[in-house]
């Protein structure tokens, strides 16, 4: 995981709470990030109909000290900035060769969780006597796998997708139990609160979520899902695969560290299926 401030990451957090003025310097840096690190605070505030006074403020509330800082940041990030701005020939050229594209990325991405932080939520994971997994929208493709994988082996799993059920859940979660939150988002209120009720409540919170994303700030454990660029600014094109990826190695990681347990489990699974697949109670 970086502990870089990401410009990215930092924009999709202080958008909704930005002034006006301050959204104008906003827009004009998603919309021209490579022009943006060649100009000066007077340069961009002519452009963008601004004080100078405020491009600082809106530096500052991205979490840099300066403008300087900003650009310098927004240069190492240059692919990712560019991804927020929807470009058609862009996705045509991805398309052409969509599992390159994947592969290099998702590779990537995962370099980047740690072994031990990953060890660490697989053995929450594994002794908790409930687990609540916390998602939205698009997100939510990866919270429904996770959700198949935990029942299958016998755990006590909830998976709601509305926010008032989500958060009367987590608050009854206990410290027994755990909650793992997925987002590609970078903050999310409903996501937030039910995190804070499950901490609340005794659970330990695991994050999969973008690094130094308000999510990942409020959880104990974080498996990081950062890639350098994107298909298009939100949709999961490629969040989608790396989170399968960090479901798949959680999973699989708390097989190992009880083996009879998870062997069992599958034998009994495996009863229940071949059971179904004879054409019982209405099952073909």
């Amino acid at each position: 995981m970086t502990n870089q401030k990401s410009v990215f990451q930092s924009l999709k957090d202080v958008t909704p709470y930005l002034k006006q003025a301050q959204m104008k310097v906003a827009q004009f840096l998603q919309d021209n990030p490579d022009r943006l690190i060649n100009m000066c605070i007077v340069q961009v505030s002519r452009e963008t109909g601004t004080a100078p006074s405020t491009v600082v403020e809106f530096c500052k509330k991205m979490g840099f000290p300066g403008f300087k800082s900003l650009k310098i940041a927004v240069a190492q990030e240059m692919e990712l900035m560019k991804s927020m701005k929807v470009d058609m020939n862009r996705v045509a050229d991805i398309s052409s060769d969509l599992a390159t594209f994947v592969f290099a990325n998702v590779q990537e991405a995962l370099s980047l969780i740690d072994k031990s932080e990953l060890k660490k939520a697989a053995q929450v994971v594994t002794r908790s006597s409930v687990v609540d997994i916390l998602a939205f929208g698009f997100d939510s493709v990866a919270a429904n796998d996770l959700f198949l994988k935990l029942k299958e082996f016998g755990y006590q799993v909830n998976c709601f997708h509305n926010p008032f059920l989500q958060s009367i859940s987590a608050s009854r979660i206990g410290k027994e139990g755990c909650s793992i939150a997925i987002s590609s988002s970078h903050s999310s209120r409903d996501l937030l609160d039910s995190m804070r009720y499950a901490r609340h409540s005794g659970a330990v919170v695991i994050a999969v979520a973008p690094p130094d994303s308000t999510i990942a700030q409020e959880a104990d454990i974080v498996l990081p899902t950062y890639t350098r660029t994107k298909v298009l600014p939100e949709g999961g094109f490629l969040t989608r695969y790396v989170q399968m990826f960090v479901v798949d190695m959680l999973v699989l990681r708390m097989m190992e560290i009880d083996k009879t347990k998870f062997s069992r489990a599958y034998r009994e699974f495996e009863q229940i299926l071949n059971h179904k697949r004879r054409g019982d109670a209405g099952v073909v």
